[in-house]
Parts: structure tokens; sequence; C-alpha cells
């Protein structure tokens, strides 16, 4: 195969496509997740599923059948590309590994992302230190913006500020 890869994917264009849509909306869904551990391990995941597709698009590009698709399978191509850098980058994702489960030896080659690793290891690891440091200070701030509403609320009812009706829909009678 041209691309360097020895598997043979033997997918339809829109099955591509939508594998495509799918792996990229996948790390629309890992930054939503909290916990480091689980975020490491949905990324090579990710990681692993994406460089399998890009794979797969190239060898429909190779492919004289998809010629008229050419460019959208390219343009396809280079989004998983860098969205595979982005990932490996943010995530601190470690290549290593992911050659290590690459044991039938499918995937092409990975030469191409040999300089997303270096940089991010500082800097993940002094995200990490921050992160460990402050304890999700937000959480406090919203605990205390709760007390103070039913402290507030008390001392309204307390004065007799709010009828009966006010207290029991939250709102003004003038409105």
């Amino acid at each position: 195969m041209k691309d360097g890869s020895s598997k043979e994917y033997k997918m339809t264009m829109e099955g591509a496509m939508k594998w495509a849509q799918h792996e990229i909306k996948s790390v629309g869904y890992l930054i939503g997740v909290k916990d480091k551990d689980i975020q490491y391990a949905w990324a090579q995941s990710i990681v692993n599923g994406m460089l399998h597709l890009r794979d797969a698009l190239l060898e429909l590009v190779n492919d004289p059948e998809y010629s008229h698709h050419k460019e959208d399978l390219l343009r396809m191509h280079d989004k998983v590309i860098r969205v595979v850098k982005h990932v490996i980058k943010d995530f601190n994702v470690n290549l290593e590994e992911i050659k290590q489960f690459n044991t039938r030896h499918v995937l092409g080659p990975l030469n191409y992302l040999k300089n997303t690793n270096s940089s991010t290891s500082s800097k993940s690891t002094k995200n990490n230190k921050n992160n460990k440091n402050n304890k999700n200070p937000k959480k406090s701030k919203k605990k205390t913006r709760k007390e103070n509403n039913r402290n507030n609320k008390t001392r309204k009812n307390s004065r007799g500020i709010l009828n009966e009706d006010e207290n029991s829909m939250g709102r003004n009678n003038n409105e």
C-alpha cells in the first residue's frame, strides 16, 4: 500500500467520513471529563482510532474509484492529523504506548508525529501541579453563594418582606 500501512480497510467514503465525524466529536466529549486518568486513557483510545482512520482515509485517497472525492478526503485527512496532534499534545499521550499495542503492525508510519510529545511534558506537569494546589476553588464559591442566598431569603422572610405567594413562586406580585 502506498501510505505504508499493511492493513486494508476497504471502507466506503461515507463510512470513513462518519467515522471521522465521530472521532472528532469524541474529542469534544473528552474535554468535558475532569478525571485526569480517565482523560488520558480516553485520549489514547481516540489517538489510536484516529491513526487507523488516517490510514483508512489515505487508502481511499489512493483508490481510483474515489478520485473525484480526493480533495474532500484529503481535507478530512488533514483535519484528522491536526486533531491527533492536538490530542497528543494537550493530553500528553505517549505514542510509545500506542506503538506497543500495534502488535499486528497495521498502523502506518508515525514519524510525522515525533515532535508532538516533546514540548508537552513540562507543560502538563506544570498544569497538573496547579490543579492539585487549587482543589477546585469554584466549588467553594458556589457553596458560599448558596449559603448567602439561603440567608438572604431567611432574612427577608423574618422581616415580612415577602408574602406567602411570593415565597412559593419565587417572584414579586408587582410583575
